[in-house]
């Protein structure tokens, strides 16, 4: 499943980037006037700052995901502080499944 462990971060990054796409075009291609002001203005940028805070969402999403391994790359195993809090941390927030390929 390419959504992994992090669902609540993936459906808000979903729902954010539809949103602000959403009220991208609506402020790009609708005329919206009231009183003879134009709010196009603040829907495209609305939409752009919405979809700017959606990657925020995707990086943590990201991030999230990252599996962290006690080998780093050279077929040595370490045992560093960091390592193993990590990897405790990871182990905490991700929901287990017994049959996970992880």
């Amino acid at each position: 499943v390419f959504w992994s462990g992090c669902v609540p971060l993936f459906i808000l990054a979903v729902v954010f980037d539809v949103l602000g796409l959403i009220l991208l075009f609506i402020g790009i291609f609708a005329n919206l006037r009231i009183d003879g002001r134009f709010y196009g203005d603040f829907l495209i940028y609305t939409g752009a700052l919405i979809t700017f805070f959606s990657l925020g969402l995707w990086l943590m999403w990201y991030v999230g995901n990252v599996q962290v391994s006690e080998d780093d790359g050279c077929g040595k195993q370490r045992n560093s502080v960091v390592v193993m809090l990590a990897r405790k941390i990871s182990e905490r927030l991700s929901p287990s499944f017994p049959n996970s390929p992880l």
